[in-house]
């Protein structure tokens, strides 16, 4: 039988789990693990140490080795490489490693990654299955085993509700690359949702707050019984609804970088040079100052030559408030609640589920429990939950998504003299759609040979909303600065020349288009030419949509 295997590859910590038929269960890979010591959770830190551009050692080992590394180096690329998933999210073929003169590529970092973390999971599965033979048997048992079921070919990975379609098809082509067949891709809120561990014999709207180490996400999932003569424990028979999902680029690092910055305003001098010192620090003194069980009441940095730089909690406290924090959890939290207005209302909410170590934070549990009453918010499974989700959604359990971002069309505005976009797939959208889900009609210049379609992905990069204005159309335009373009727009293909025979001869509209989302979120469009009275192209897949 085919192992379900999921992967959480997340910016500080990555988890990996199965399906073993009734349930899901984290693996604990003990060799790159480290076990978290509240919930004794095994998490493989997202670290990497490079030997040579092939190799690498990765986990707790790769963060064991940076002891070596000078902190003169700390502010420049080297072996030891971090927080890569960021990275290959918006630009994958930039470096986050540098052995020699040789750079290493997001997308290099992360294959390696996964193929290191799959070959530690073939090992303690051999383990597992041959305990107590002799070594001749073993080698034999494990090539056997290898030849047989040696690779994972059945993946599930997890992916923030902000990021854009290109993340998904790096993750897609590595995860092919390294010998999965069968590659599926779910958000991590919606992922946490099913591996909560809450009741879902009953119809429930749960929220779910995934703030791990790089992003902030929350979203609004109903969940469905399982149909009438089901088979018990299967997970086929479920079904779950994503109504609303926001994300934003808040994390542990950003933590880790606001309690360096508070050890700057510390030091007298030579505060560019120690700061990365320090925020190789930070992470421990959040963790101290963030562990309810420690008695003491400050955390410090520590320089060289033993002079060290004490933060207090109440600093920590006053800091998490001032740059915003707890006021950025409520507005995210009110906006995700506003998306799904329609569908339900605050109240309506049977659990809140905070999920992710940042969650851990002092003063999130109270926020919430204060917004939402304490007897509809758990924080039992902060770190498994969305692991073991994607492991139960690979095995079977459906999940009805939505378009997590805008869509749109570039064109070019002529009396300003630039670009704009015009809104095609609004997001939030329910897909598969009707066909058609939205028509256009296009002119084209006289003389006019060629006809694309540029499609942009539009995200909010950060912030709450964006300006789209309807227009005597009744469509909707964006025009962006310099500087939001940059934030919030990914251009997922320039359009396929579409030749047209006769040229273009006038102002009229010569090409209706009529789009439509199939359930694999294509983006299909038929192309009718109204001179000529024929379609140039029939439900023609153009972009994947996120």
């Amino acid at each position: 039988m085919e192992t379900h295997w999921a992967i959480d590859l997340g910016t500080t910590n990555t988890l990996i789990a199965r399906w073993v038929g009734t349930h899901a269960a984290t693996i604990a890979l003990e060799e790159i693990a480290d076990f978290e010591p509240a919930w004794q959770t095994p998490l493989v830190p997202s670290a990497i140490y490079f030997q040579d551009t092939q190799r690498a050692i990765i986990g707790r080992p790769a963060l064991a080795a940076r002891e070596i590394i000078h902190p003169g180096d700390l502010q420049s690329l080297g072996p030891l490489a971090r927080s890569f998933k960021k990275t290959l999210a918006r630009s994958s073929q930039q470096a986050v490693a540098q052995l020699g003169s040789e750079t290493i590529s997001a997308r290099l970092c992360a294959t390696i990654f996964l193929r290191e973390l799959l070959e530690a999971t073939g090992e303690y599965e051999r383990q597992r299955s041959v305990p107590n033979q002799n070594a001749l048997k073993r080698m034999i048992a494990a090539l056997r085993w290898w030849r047989k079921e040696g690779q994972v070919t059945n993946l599930t990975m997890t992916v923030p509700v902000e990021s854009y379609e290109p993340y998904r098809a790096e993750l897609s082509q590595i995860a092919k690359k390294l010998g999965v067949t069968r590659f599926k891709v779910l958000d991590e809120p919606v992922a946490a949702a099913l591996g909560y561990g809450v009741d879902l014999t009953e119809e429930k709207h749960i929220m779910v707050v995934d703030f791990g180490g790089g992003t902030l996400d929350l979203a609004v999932v109903r969940t469905h019984p399982p149909n009438s003569g089901g088979r018990d424990g299967d997970p086929g028979q479920h079904r779950a609804t994503l109504l609303a999902a926001r994300g934003m680029n808040l994390g542990g690092e950003t933590v880790d970088s606001w309690i360096a910055d508070l050890g700057c305003e510390k030091l007298r001098a030579h505060q560019s040079t120690l700061r990365p010192v320090l925020l190789e620090q930070a992470e421990t003194i959040k963790k101290d100052l963030s562990n309810k069980a420690n008695v003491a009441d400050s955390s410090y940095f520590l320089l060289q030559g033993g002079s060290r730089i004490e933060v207090t909690r109440q600093e920590f406290l006053t800091m998490l408030d001032d740059r915003g924090l707890y006021k950025s959890l409520e507005t995210l939290s009110d906006a995700t609640l506003d998306d799904c207005k329609h569908e339900i209302h605050e109240s309506d909410l049977d659990a809140v589920l905070l999920v992710g170590g940042s969650t851990l934070l002092p003063g999130v549990r109270e926020l919430f429990e204060k917004m939402y009453g304490p007897q509809r918010v758990h924080y039992w499974e902060p770190f498994e939950a969305v692991v073991k989700g994607a492991a139960i959604f690979g095995a079977g359990f459906s999940v009805d998504q939505i378009v997590h971002h805008d869509y749109a069309i570039r064109v070019y505005n002529d009396a300003q003299q630039r670009p704009e976009y015009e809104r095609l797939v609004k997001r939030g959208t329910s897909y598969p759609t009707p066909n058609p889900f939205v028509t256009r009609y296009y002119a084209v210049t006289e003389g006019q040979q060629l006809f694309r379609l540029p499609i942009c992905e539009v995200g909010y990069g950060g912030r709450l909303s964006l300006p789209w204005n309807k227009r005597m159309n009744g469509n909707e335009y964006w025009i962006p600065n310099g500087q939001e373009e940059g934030e919030c727009v990914v251009t997922l293909n320039e359009g396929d020349a579409l030749k047209l025979a006769p040229p273009g001869s006038g102002q009229q509209a010569r090409l209706r288009i009529d789009f439509t989302i199939d359930e694999n979120r294509w983006l299909c469009a038929t192309i009718h030419d109204l001179l000529k009275q024929r379609d140039l192209r029939t439900d023609s897949q153009v972009v994947l949509l996120r």
